[in-house]
């Protein structure tokens, strides 16, 4: 996310993590990812989906979770309008190159092309194809400058079947959803996406390359995903099962989804299943990476706390007061220095010396200080 720029201000973007309501084990969420992982962890409010409204042919969704869990709550990145910019990735996204690029895309566009409108963008500025129809952007990555205006007015057209909901000319307002989920609907809602959108709107496939292509393609023609694909930056995991929904070593479902090689030719299952593993693999090992990165900056951070503890305890403590005093030191010394041969003025003169209290010598004073007096 790009914070706004002001006359003289200029702020880095900042990783943020969505935390929908519904989640039950947020702090632990939290502490996990922050700060470890991202700037900022920001609580938003789920929002939920009308099952009895939804369960028209139009607008039910395929996939339960869209509906259960958080798949709409995404569209609340509209709403943040304390910035300028926001580059949104789904959380079952891998990004395996640099995307930064993407936060100044529509001032670049602008810079480099007269023709390109000046007014400033509000919404969806630029998204990737669907693997079908490929007309279609998916929202799993898009590019937005949020607006309130157009959070509200997206929340007013959801695709629910309240044909109540009419406009002026007393047409049904609301969004319909071709696929039941919050990529048919912003579909819906920018239909002008493919056609009449600047052309910097139509981000290249290797931004939301989705792993159904490569499990459909990769163990028969592999140059499908690894030449088809121009520049990948963003392997998306999306449909079921998640990656970490398998086994890291065995690769097998473990919540017993029914997946498309289930209802295949043997033959061709296992085929399916060879290509999931070296996509899975990969999620798999990244993950395992970032364990081990958590790992480390935890104990870093622990260390730190330590030290810092131990620093403040230190100077809350008073400083241990000398077992001897000065007086007493010096006396030590001058035994040390008769022992060696000295006379007896040689060795009060080079005690006195030795600790700064050869001034203004009074002998009787020095006997006396010598014996504690």
């Amino acid at each position: 996310m790009h914070l706004p720029v002001g006359a003289n201000d200029e702020y880095p973007p900042e990783i943020i993590v969505l935390l929908s309501s519904k989640i039950s084990s947020d702090v632990t969420i939290k502490t996990r990812l922050h700060p470890f992982f991202c700037d900022r962890v920001l609580p938003v409010q789920h929002i939920p989906i009308n099952r009895n409204a939804n369960r028209c042919a139009q607008s039910e969704s395929h996939v339960r979770e869209w509906d259960e869990n958080c798949g709409w709550t995404k569209l609340r990145i509209f709403e943040l309008e304390s910035y300028d910019t926001v580059l949104y990735i789904d959380a079952d996204c891998l990004v395996v190159k640099d995307i930064s690029h993407l936060l100044h895309i529509d001032t670049t566009a602008s810079k480099s092309d007269k023709s390109t409108e000046t007014t400033k963008r509000f919404g969806l500025l630029a998204a990737a194809p669907d693997i079908f129809p490929p007309d279609k952007f998916n929202a799993g990555v898009m590019v937005i400058r949020p607006s309130k205006s157009i959070f509200d007015d997206m929340m007013s057209r959801l695709p629910f079947c309240d044909t109540s909901n009419r406009d002026s000319n007393n047409e049904i307002k609301h969004c319909k959803s071709y696929d039941g989920g919050d990529t048919g609907f912003l579909n819906s809602y920018y239909p002008n996406w493919y056609k009449d959108m600047p052309p910097y709107s139509r981000l290249s496939f290797g931004f939301n390359a989705q792993r159904f292509m490569h499990h459909c393609t990769f163990d028969k023609q592999p140059n499908y995903w690894n030449d088809g694909i121009d520049d990948l930056r963003i392997i998306h995991f999306s449909s079921s099962p998640k990656p970490w929904d398998t086994s890291p070593d065995t690769m097998k479902i473990s919540r017993g989804v029914t997946t498309a090689s289930e209802l295949l030719a043997v033959e061709e299952g296992d085929q399916i299943k060879q290509s999931c593993r070296a996509l899975e693999s990969l999620w798999q090992t990244v993950f395992a990476q970032s364990q081990c990165y958590y790992e480390k900056e935890l104990k870093k951070r622990q260390a730190t706390k330590a030290s810092s503890t131990r620093t403040l305890r230190a100077a809350d403590t008073p400083p241990a007061k000398d077992k001897f005093s000065p007086h007493q030191m010096m006396h030590k010394r001058y035994k040390e220095l008769r022992r060696k041969g000295y006379s007896t003025s040689q060795a009060m003169e080079k005690a006195r010396t030795e600790y700064g209290m050869n001034q203004e010598f009074d002998p009787c004073r020095a006997v006396g200080q010598m014996f504690g007096l």
